[in-house]
């Protein structure tokens, strides 16, 4: 029931302030979630990589716009469609009652890590998701977004997220593969700095 979508780097997904009709899946690529605030500065608020799905920023009309971050294909949803899906599917239901507290419980993570964090523990912690969510054996992680993008989704700024990786690197925790991958070379450490106990 999906139409797949194609937008070049940088193109807008949805305005803030549609109608949020459509429930969205990441095919290839990332996407950005995002909201001017009113000082002017940009606060990103998810990042959607392959896999996974985004578009529930609203009930009627969606609190952010959305972005490629790359070239990036989507598959839209009809909301109305996904409805009816689970309304008619009792193992539809249970999936998406487990969907939606997952994003929960994502949220409130995130809460804490931008409420209670330093700044090194933000960055280490963004990295062990990525890692977590890429789930490849060899802990490599895809970085498609910019250390501007990553400074405004930890609250931070971009030359104090290029120190903090810097360190990881000279520190050997991390270890670059290119302009847009690292692979984690000790993850305890990189626990130990994102001070995994706290949450």
């Amino acid at each position: 029931m999906g139409r797949t979508l194609r937008f070049q780097r940088g193109a807008e997904v949805y305005a803030e302030g549609n109608l949020a009709d459509h429930l969205y899946k990441v095919v290839a690529g990332a996407i950005r979630t995002c909201r001017i605030l009113p000082d002017g500065r940009r606060m990103i608020a998810h990042f959607a990589l392959q896999g996974d799905l985004f578009g529930l920023d609203g009930v009627q009309h969606h609190r952010f716009f959305a972005e490629a971050v790359t070239d990036t294909v989507v598959i839209a949803f009809p909301r109305k469609e996904i409805t009816e899906w689970v309304s008619r599917e009792p193992g539809a239901a249970h999936s998406w009652n487990t969907y939606t507290l997952e994003k929960l419980t994502a949220a409130q993570d995130r809460f804490i890590m931008l409420g209670r964090r330093t700044a090194a523990e933000r960055v280490a912690a963004f990295l062990l998701d990525l890692a977590d969510r890429g789930q490849r054996p060899d802990e490599s992680i895809d970085l498609p977004m910019s250390r501007y993008d990553i400074a405004d989704y930890l609250g931070l700024t971009s030359e104090t997220v290029s120190r903090l990786l810097s360190n990881l690197r000279k520190n050997r925790i991390i270890a670059e593969q290119g302009s847009h991958r690292f692979r984690i070379l000790n993850r305890e450490a990189l626990e130990e700095r994102a001070d995994e106990e706290s949450i």
